[in-house]
């Protein structure tokens, strides 16, 4: 995945093989050969290429606050000095690029054309900030059995904005459901595992971090790419224009679709409690509590098996060592900016989570001084009941597969265990 890094099968495991060396269907390989000539020529991270491209497309050219040039700047060179991309990969972070500067510039656009967008009000937003693999899924689609919630669907993340001019409303909202079913097709056909690994449904709440994109405050290019330069630029950045960008853009979808109390899950935000804080002061912030080393191993184990669709040369460790790094800092920036006694906090472990999901339900309505509703209970507990009777695979993977060194990790996020009084995973020693 990486120029100039060398991939000794010898040194992998037999999973980590499987990895590296995928068995790749026909058509997607037929897709590369074909592609790969004139790759580079038409899809090139350059960045005036790309700005210029979206202004083309969008047919307007103001981007907003110039905050963001920066982070497309170290994007781009990263992905062009860093990355070892297919023609499928390279294309596709072009044009995922391209999307996020083309809803960028219209959502300037449509805030310009209707300023009262801007005065919706968005009242004590929950946001599950947890690390993966503790619950957050699974508690953010829980409290979404609630009508009263406000998530962002799968479609809504890839596509926020109709094809049509935003500003008539109701939105012509089908053709971007049938984008988001397109998607979901061509990973089962060309990489299932991966809905294995990450549920994904046209209609069930996902994690803003898609809607963070045209913010450039967003970790979805480290999560599904591995980008050394631009990891290192973005984590020592202040986000907060960022997420103020971000809050237009709920004001936004609640202006055209409607609103409710806003549901929102994002892992990322750990890392961000300080901008996330000021945007959105009166925020019920929920911490699901797990083992990082899960976490680190299961995203590890998520990104590498992705790579088959976006590089020739998947690498276990690679995916390894920039997991181990995302979340040793969204566990060490957690802890450096968690405020003490704050009652818009909200601490859930994982075992008492998955023990008796309604008592945290019941937590979390009581941190905003509301109670959890009959009806919603209800239909809360027929979830559980539902979710408890679907088949869970087995899970494998060790972090051995992708070099991650247990111990070492342990130690350097050792007040995180200490601060939340969070058990080792008995699995991984």
């Amino acid at each position: 995945m990486l120029k100039g890094e060398i991939i000794d099968a010898e040194k992998l495991t037999p999973r980590a093989r499987d990895y590296a060396f995928p068995d790749l269907s026909p058509e997607l390989r037929a897709a590369n050969d074909r592609l790969e000539p004139e790759a580079r020529k038409r899809w090139p991270f350059d960045p005036q290429h790309l700005l210029a491209a979206a202004v083309e497309k969008a047919g307007v050219d103001d981007y907003g606050p110039d905050y963001f040039r920066e982070a497309l700047k170290v994007l781009c060179r990263s992905a062009e000095e860093d990355l070892d991309l297919n023609a499928l990969g390279r294309r596709n972070l072009y044009y995922q690029l391209l999307d996020h500067l083309i809803q960028r510039l219209r959502f300037v656009d449509l805030w310009k054309r209707h300023p009262e967008i801007l005065d919706e009000d968005i009242r004590q937003p929950i946001f599950i900030i947890g690390l993966p693999r503790s619950g957050t899924t699974f508690l953010h689609q829980l409290l979404a059995q609630d009508e009263a919630m406000r998530v962002t669907p799968f479609w809504e993340e890839l596509n926020p904005l109709p094809d049509h001019d935003a500003a008539i409303r109701p939105p012509e909202d089908e053709p971007l459901i049938e984008r988001a079913r397109k998607n979901i097709a061509g990973l089962r056909q060309h990489a299932p595992g991966l809905l294995e690994m990450h549920q994904l449904a046209v209609d069930e709440p996902e994690e803003e971090i898609y809607l963070l994109g045209p913010a450039f405050a967003s970790m979805a290019y480290e999560w599904v790419y591995i980008l050394p330069q631009y990891a290192a630029w973005y984590a020592q950045q202040d986000h907060t224009e960022g997420y103020q960008f971000f809050r237009k853009i709920l004001q936004t979808l609640q202006w055209m679709r409607g609103g409710g109390r806003w549901l929102l899950k994002a892992p990322q935000h750990m890392e961000q409690l300080r901008p996330l804080m000021t945007v959105f002061p009166d925020g019920i912030f929920v911490e699901t509590l797990r083992d990082p080393v899960t976490a680190a191993t299961s995203n590890a184990n998520l990104s590498c098996y992705g790579q088959r669709i976006r590089t020739n040369r998947p690498s276990p460790h690679a995916a390894g060592k920039s997991c181990m790094f995302i979340i040793e800092r969204l566990v060490t920036k957690l802890l450096a900016d968690h405020p003490d006694n704050d009652p818009r906090f909200v601490e859930i472990h994982f075992k008492s989570l998955m023990a008796d999901p309604i008592v945290a339900a019941r937590r979390v309505y009581a941190a905003s001084g509301k109670k959890l509703d009959a009806a919603s209970e209800f239909k809360m507990r027929a979830y559980v009941q539902n979710n408890n009777a679907k088949h869970k695979g087995s899970q494998e993977y060790r972090p051995e597969d992708f070099a991650i060194d247990v111990p070492t990790l342990r130690k350097k996020i050792s007040g995180y265990y200490q601060r939340f009084g969070v058990e080792p995973d008995p699995r991984f020693g």
